[in-house]
């Protein structure tokens, strides 16, 4: 049977020992540390047809994550600058190959269109990779 002193001794031992930095023998091992990148120079738009553009972004990770948000959004260059081109898809896939695709309809006549994306992961820590820009192609829709 623990005494007063006996169980106070123990409990000071045992504070000591948190402290100084000791870990409790049930707590869950750090994760690993995971690194994504964005697979450069791909999803440079395309079309199969003369009304509707497509594009798509890919981020490839060492490992599976806990949480993850892509988006890839299409994007058109008028008046000197690139603009929103449809509404843009986001993906919560948490693969270690994320590729996410977006298609809208062409502009008539001849226009140039790039994909854009954007993504963020979680596995122990928050990261955002930089905004992705793919090549861009100039593309001819009909009417």
């Amino acid at each position: 049977m623990l005494t007063f002193k006996k169980t106070a001794a123990v409990l000071l031992a045992t504070g000591a020992l948190v402290a100084l930095g000791a870990a409790p023998s049930n707590a869950a091992p750090a994760p690993h540390p995971i690194t994504c990148g964005w697979d450069q120079g791909q999803g440079t738009p395309w079309s199969a047809s003369g009304t509707t553009v497509t594009g798509f972004v890919r981020v490839k990770c060492s490992d599976s994550l806990d949480d993850a948000n892509t988006r890839a959004q299409l994007q058109i260059f008028r008046d000197g600058d690139w603009y929103a081109h449809g509404a843009g898809v986001t993906s919560y896939s948490t693969a270690t190959v994320i590729q996410v695709n977006d298609s809208a309809t062409k502009r008539t006549s001849t226009w140039y269109y790039r994909t854009v994306g954007t993504h963020f992961g979680q596995h122990g820590n928050v990261w955002t990779l930089p905004t992705y820009y793919s090549p861009s192609r100039a593309l001819t829709g009909v009417s």
